[in-house]
């Protein structure tokens, strides 16, 4: 009994919340553009994969899936930021909390359900995009097992990190269309403007800093493992630093430690935010 009462208050808000994302098209109406992306970008690296003379051929599937699955966790981030900022728009937020045992189960299923979306976008973008690679290229330069596996699960955990952060967001801000505008801007402007100035300082450890950031640290973990592969671990970190934008990144493992702890922040905010707002 003593383990039930444990579970329940995390359980119950987690199905509830479940079932109200399976309820709204808005996921798949996400998902399908997601999948759309993937086999178009992927097609074109199977293409131009096809293109090389047979010797010089590279397992570039990796890098158009790495690709494809950084845009995937832009997806992941807005579904959070709808689902959850969706609940004050439309005034259900009151009755969630009214029949939940404190907002702060509320603020973790968000987070929960919509990680999970987040990985599903990502499992989707993996299969279409191997699926459409594979037909470009013909199989010929398919990717090992291993480092394929490895991106695929680096960049499910991104894009489940992704939806977390969009929903401790979402939450946050609580105004659907402010929440979505605010993160779109942030994430294709915003992170460029403070990189390029954290990039314009004289000391190398502050230019180090841009890698942190939320937006590039999610790069830098789905760019890891497929630069390594094709260019080599020498020339791979600074081909990381090309594709993401960044100097001196760090390894894929302590980017993901990164974004889970920007992660971890917002949903703190979220959760203060959260537990003084006034919902009457």
């Amino acid at each position: 009994m003593a383990r039930g009462m444990r579970v329940g208050p995390v359980a119950a808000p987690v199905r509830a919340e479940f079932r109200k994302v399976v309820s709204t098209r808005l996921w798949w109406g996400l998902l399908i553009p997601v999948a759309l992306l993937s086999s178009t970008i992927n097609l074109f690296g199977g293409a131009f994969t096809a293109a090389f003379d047979e010797a010089e051929r590279l397992p570039l599937l990796l890098g158009s899936l790495a690709y494809a699955l950084g845009l995937t966790s832009v997806f992941a981030a807005v579904h959070g930021v709808a689902a959850a900022a969706g609940e004050h728009r439309h005034r259900t937020i009151t009755t969630t909390y009214l029949t939940t045992r404190g907002r702060a189960p509320v603020l973790l299923a968000k987070m929960l359900v919509s990680a999970g979306v987040g990985a599903c976008y990502a499992i989707a973008t993996v299969v279409t995009g191997v699926l459409a690679g594979t037909v470009a290229d013909a199989g010929v330069a398919f990717p090992g097992v291993a480092p394929l596996a490895a991106t695929a699960l680096i960049g499910v955990a991104v894009s489940a990190l992704w939806g977390a952060l969009g929903a401790a967001f979402g939450t946050a801000v609580s105004n659907q269309v402010s929440a979505l505008v605010a993160l779109l801007l942030y994430l294709m402007a915003g992170e460029l403007l403070v990189g390029a100035l954290l990039d314009g300082a004289e000391s190398r450890s502050v230019r180090a800093l841009s890698s942190y950031l939320p937006g590039n640290a999610g790069e830098v973990a789905v760019y890891g493992i497929p630069v390594n592969e094709i260019a080599g671990p020498v020339t791979g970190p600074q081909v990381v630093e090309l594709l993401a934008g960044v100097t001196s990144p760090p390894g894929w493992g302590v980017a993901l430690v990164v974004l889970a702890a920007w992660t971890a922040v917002v949903g703190a905010v979220g959760w203060l935010v959260a537990a003084r707002r006034d919902i009457t």
